[in-house]
């Protein structure tokens, strides 16, 4: 009654070890030298644009914070615009009456 799940557990054991191969380390190419992590590329941020008065795109990348600041920069000069009071009557330049200001 007792053996049963030992049995079990041995057979589980057995099996998962024969499933996983061994585990071998690759040889270091300088057996003396400490090894050292690759350095890490700095993750950039690029887009496709066309230029004013060009015809053909470029690709400008930025930093992670450079496109950050970039980005609310442009809000924040959208919400200068939205929010300006500024309507313009075009109607007097074809000659129609403008209306009420």
């Amino acid at each position: 009654m007792f053996s049963t799940p030992i049995i079990l557990a041995a057979a589980l054991a057995f099996q998962a070890s024969a499933q996983t191969p061994p585990v071998t380390t690759p040889p270091s190419p300088q057996a003396g030298a400490a090894e050292q992590p690759a350095p890490t590329r700095a993750r950039r941020v690029c887009e496709r644009r066309a230029l004013t008065g060009r015809r053909l795109e470029q690709t400008i990348c930025y930093t992670p914070e450079q496109y950050a600041a970039l980005v609310q920069a442009k809000r924040k000069e959208l919400e200068e615009i939205q929010s300006r009071n500024n309507v313009q009557y075009d109607r007097g330049i074809v000659g129609i009456n403008p209306g009420p200001l």
